[in-house]
């Protein structure tokens, strides 16, 4: 299996607790603002399950076989679930800003392993991750100020 294979099963991993985490926060979240950060969540998650769709299908072309279980994203997943629970708007964009940072992080490292590898298609097809995330949280910075 190619590094690059590796790598993209770690983010793919990533992006199904993650989608489940926004969702989460979408039904969970109380307080003030409620009805444009729930609408933004929802945003978020769509966001989500378009890449894990992509990426699994991205897996899949360059001849690797995408984690498709529950079970095997959470023993991979360096994301952790959140609770099911109410949760403030504070707690929960907070919470999104970090895991954006992470997803940041590790899809430029998907990006280097790319490179190295010449995988020029998954090197462009996370290009554009890499962009919404910078602008997600610059949004997310301005929020929480």
């Amino acid at each position: 299996m190619s590094k690059t294979v590796e790598k993209l099963n770690v983010y793919l991993a990533n992006l199904n607790v993650l989608y489940r985490k926004v969702q989460n926060y979408h039904w969970n979240i109380v307080g003030s603002g409620f009805f444009s950060v729930h609408a933004k969540l929802e945003e978020y998650y769509d966001g989500l399950n378009t890449q894990i769709d992509d990426v699994a299908e991205r897996i899949l072309a360059i001849g690797g076989r995408p984690l498709g279980t529950l079970k095997d994203y959470l023993e991979v997943s360096t994301i952790r679930e959140a609770k099911n629970e109410a949760i403030s708007i504070a707690d929960a964009v907070a919470d999104v800003k970090k895991e954006f940072e992470a997803m940041l992080k590790l899809v430029k490292e998907v990006k280097v392993v790319a490179d190295e590898e010449n995988d020029y298609g998954t090197s462009a097809l996370v290009d554009e991750y890499i962009s919404t995330y910078e602008k997600d949280l610059w949004m997310l910075n301005a929020y929480l100020k």
